[in-house]
């Protein structure tokens, strides 16, 4: 006989994904949790959580033959079955998370290098999930402004900071290594008191800093693969000196400097320590590493995070995996559902600006593009029905004016699809002469630079993949040139390729941009703006789709819905706007059995094809606007 799970009288009950009501068979529980249709409480998640690293201790003092301590690593705490913790701990147990419940996920900033005599490098700053947390690495240690007393000792964190190096052959003047966490990283080296005046390293997740009449090198860190692929991180920054060889960082760490300026920082989303310092006077210590926190649940999962954080996400090998890279604020979340489904992506800031003509004959700066993060550069991203994700289309900022000191392109806006965060191009810049000018600005992709007059020094471009962002979102902002007779301005950063340098002749062409399929067709999407000229030949628009340079007036405007950098004026004694960079765009690509509802400030159109539903977003008329699936 047949048993209901109804009443009596009336209908069977039916298990869905939030209720089953009744009395159930053990197989037909395990046949609807196959299918989807069964309540499920909660998952486990394993989790890497990895602290922001400490800054580099300085040799800022006016009494050189002193060196900074490396920086320590932030703290590292793993979950990761057969794989360690910082500290020489074994691996911690995985968290058991309830679906629909929110908790804390806050990604450590890096420490910054010390630019002050007497002070050590900053902490980093914590990194946490729900309940766990991890310590910002130590600061180093930093050389004091007499010969005749202790430098400072190495701060204490998640990995401990080296200490300062001193040249007095007095033992008890050298800076001692900062202490590390339990179970999270390691002390830091201490500095020498000899002829290299050595700091030490920091410490690492995996090791002790070395001690600077060892060699002052940064302490090993932890390697992880629950990315899929085995990375080293939290590694110690290598400590400063006077002569010989500096202490070099490991797992990312940064390098001392040897008697002057050229410390280097800690890898982003390594939790590394920065390098000290060495030598000379006033030399400063570098910043420590960016943290990082990632997740692996189960494939019939999928996490949600608010809207404050910026990840990369994707699903490998029977789970889905978030490396979480960037959070704006330390009260972001995120909530597990399960019955998780796949979507492809496409997400394009605006493209920035190109400068406007200046006040002399050069020529301006092309915009950079828009950053652009795709599905394509990593697997598809696992999404939840029911949910509410942001989705935003950002605007191409506007082409400077001519002739104004404020004539620099302004940057684009960002683009976002659930924790998915494109970053706007950066802005070109223009000539202020007889000024100084400013360079290119930073963004996803760089804008390119502009001579500040004949005779001045050329202006770099704009840094591009700024926020990190990993895979790279863009690409440099070119140089422009200073030499006669036509100034050629530096071509905006591409998603593909760095903005081309300006020469005496011609400006910079756009960095290309990539092509993309998702819609259906091959387009190209990010390119950089080419760079003006005063006369001469003006640069190209990258990809064709970045607006190109101009000779003599305006610069043209980047592609709508391309994140393309716009281009620069030229000058040559007619001035000129230098050209809007084109909007963003955002695409969105799902199992034709899913559909995707969106709020009513979203333009967008959709198509079927080949067994997937394509929603192409081309404007969003707040930054509110949400696309929720069923």
């Amino acid at each position: 006989m047949t048993r209901r799970n109804g009443g009596i009288i009336g209908v069977d009950n039916l298990p869905n994904s939030t209720t089953a009501s009744g009395m159930w068979r053990l197989q037909e529980a395990q046949k609807a949790i196959e299918e989807g249709n069964w309540p499920l409480v909660g998952t486990t998640v394993e989790y890497l959580v990895v602290a922001g690293g400490g800054g580099g201790g300085s040799a800022r003092s006016t009494i050189a033959g002193k060196s900074g301590g490396g920086g320590g690593a932030g703290g590292y705490r793993s979950s990761v079955t057969g794989e360690n913790s910082g500290g020489g701990a074994s691996a911690e147990v995985a968290l058991l998370v309830q679906f629909g419940t929110s908790y804390t996920i806050t990604v450590g900033g890096s420490g910054a290098g010390s630019i002050t005599v007497g002070v050590n490098g900053t902490n980093g700053s914590n990194s946490v999930f729900s309940s766990i947390t991890s310590t910002g690495g130590g600061g180093g240690g930093s050389a004091i402004q007499t010969d005749s007393t202790k430098d400072n000792d190495g701060s204490s964190g998640g990995s401990g900071g080296g200490g300062a190096g001193n040249g007095s052959a007095n033992p008890s003047f050298r800076g001692l290594g900062g202490a590390g966490t339990t179970n999270q990283g390691f002390v830091g080296g201490d500095g020498t008191d000899t002829v290299t005046r050595l700091g030490g390293g920091g410490g690492g997740s995996g090791g002790a800093g070395a001690n600077g009449a060892t060699s002052g090198n940064g302490g090993s860190g932890v390697s992880s693969s629950i990315t899929g692929s085995a990375v080293s991180r939290a590694g110690g920054g290598g400590g400063g000196a006077v002569s010989g060889s500096a202490g070099v960082g490991q797992a990312g760490g940064g390098n001392g400097s040897v008697n002057g300026p050229g410390a280097t920082a800690g890898g982003s989303l390594t939790g590394s320590g920065g390098g000290g310092g060495g030598g000379a006077t006033n030399v400063n210590g570098a910043n420590g590493g960016s943290g990082v926190v990632i997740l692996r649940v189960p494939d019939t999962a999928a996490a949600v995070f608010s809207s404050g954080v910026a990840t990369r996400s994707y699903s490998v090998s029977g789970y889905n995996i978030y490396e979480v890279q960037a959070t704006s604020t330390t009260g972001e979340t995120v909530t597990f559902y399960p019955n998780a489904f796949l979507a492809e992506y496409l997400v394009v800031a605006g493209g920035g600006g190109g400068g406007g003509a200046g006040a002399a004959n050069s020529g301006s700066g092309g915009g950079g593009a828009g950053g652009l993060l795709t599905s394509d550069n990593t697997v598809a991203m696992a999404l939840v029905t029911g949910q509410a994700y942001p989705v935003i289309v950002g605007g191409g900022g506007a082409g400077g004016a001519s002739g104004s000191p404020s004539g620099i392109g302004v940057s684009g806006s960002d683009s976002q699809f659930a924790s998915i965060i494109s970053s706007g191009g950066g802005g070109g810049t223009h000539d202020v002469y007889p000024n100084p000018s400013t360079a290119g600005l930073n963004g996803g992709s760089g804008g390119g630079g502009a001579n500040s007059g004949p005779g001045s020094a050329s202006l770099t471009g704009g840094s591009g993949n700024t926020p990190f962002r990993s895979p790279s979102q863009g690409n440099n902002g070119g140089n422009a040139s200073t030499s006669a007779p036509n100034y050629g301005g530096g071509g905006g950063g591409g998603h593909t390729a760095a903005g081309a340098n300006g020469t005496s002749t011609t400006g910079g062409n756009g960095g290309a941009g990539t092509s993309s399929s998702i819609s259906g067709s091959p387009l190209n999407y990010a390119g950089g703006g080419g760079g003006g000229s005063a006369g001469g030949t003006a640069g190209t628009g990258g990809s064709s789709v970045g607006g190109n340079g101009s000779n003599a007036g305006n610069g043209t405007n980047g592609t709508a819905n391309t994140g393309g950098g716009g281009g620069g004026a030229g000058a040559g004694g007619v001035g000129g706007t230098g050209g809007s960079g084109g909007s963003g765009v955002v695409i969105i690509k799902i199992p034709d059995t899913k559909t995707a509802t969106f709020t009513g400030g979203v333009t967008e159109t959709n198509s079927t094809s080949g067994g997937y539903k394509i929603y192409v977003v081309t404007a969003t008329s707040t930054t509110s606007e949400t696309v929720t699936f069923s």
